[in-house]
């Protein structure tokens, strides 16, 4: 501290020098020592103002990155609504219900990042998280009590899921044998690039349900052929090393391909249809 400094902050504090000239110079020292100590504290507070203003705006756009990162791939892969969103969202009109398991908080939280979102607002998805049991991404399907399944590399769509099947399906009979169909599905699955990557192994192989929707109100398209059961197998997968299946394989053995890969848990069937696509049926009751 100058000697300027000194004699103005002794003259607003009304210092006088008393009659003994020790006790002045340590009052004098104990007045100046506690302004230096104020003076480095404002500087300590100015630093960190400065600071932890840009921190605080880099945490914040960090945290809107990562947030909203499900969301993003989401709507990215579903900027052309596949035919499989569109029937999920027609046959399940009549039986959507909210989802009860999520909380307020969650579903306040779900909100305001799709506001902070572009293109949330258009999208055919509404919210969006990681999958930790598949890595992929799971979306809510808006207008439907359904989701999705989004491989985050490649922003592909992997799998529509819907959790009810439309009161207007009737369940089809597998037309091949048994055996060749389980077999044929079991190699196609181990030959998809997909899941090859992915490290899976074909661990169990199933009859799949298949239910055929029947269009009421609009004309059938004649010039999409429409899967039968006998046509689709579910595939389970398993990583190494873990004791159940996270994934299933839905293997077109006339086609010879995977038509797409879901969540294991619960699937009851799909549903397939002549003019909008196919979707898979998560519910356990088939309601």
């Amino acid at each position: 501290m100058t000697q300027e400094e000194v004699e103005h902050l002794l003259e607003n504090m009304d210092w006088e020098a008393k009659a003994d000239p020790l006790w002045a110079e340590a009052s004098k020292e104990r007045l100046v020592a506690y302004a230096d100590r104020v003076a480095a504290h404002r500087r300590h507070v100015r630093r960190w103002r400065l600071m932890l203003g840009p921190a605080l705006a880099v945490a914040l756009v960090a945290l809107w990155w990562t947030q909203t990162t499900p969301l993003r791939v989401a709507i990215q892969a579903t900027a052309q609504v596949p035919d499989s969103i569109l029937l999920l969202q027609d046959t399940q009109k009549e039986t959507s219900s909210p989802d009860l398991t999520e909380s307020r908080l969650r579903q306040t939280w779900d909100n305001l990042i799709a506001m902070v979102t572009p293109g949330a607002r258009r999208a055919a998805v509404t919210d969006a998280r990681w999958d930790s049991a598949t890595g992929l991404v799971r979306a809510s399907v808006r207008g439907a009590d359904g989701y999705i399944l989004v491989d985050p590399r490649s922003k592909a769509l992997v799998g529509v899921i819907g959790m009810n099947v439309p009161s207007d399906t009737q369940m089809q009979e597998p037309s091949i044998p048994i055996f060749v169909r389980l077999e044929l599905a079991r190699q196609i699955a181990m030959a998809d690039p997909l899941i090859r990557e992915s490290g899976r192994q074909a661990v169990a192989v199933s009859s799949l349900t298949v239910y055929r929707l029947q269009p009421t109100n609009r004309a059938s398209s004649s010039s999409q052929q429409v899967a039968s059961s006998g046509m689709l197998v579910a595939v389970r997968l398993q990583r190494a090393g873990e004791t159940n299946p996270d994934l299933t394989a839905i293997v077109n053995t006339i086609e010879g391909r995977v038509v797409q890969i879901v969540n294991t848990i619960q699937l009851k069937g799909l549903v397939v249809s002549d003019f909008a696509g196919a979707y898979a049926v998560v519910d356990g009751q088939g309601t």
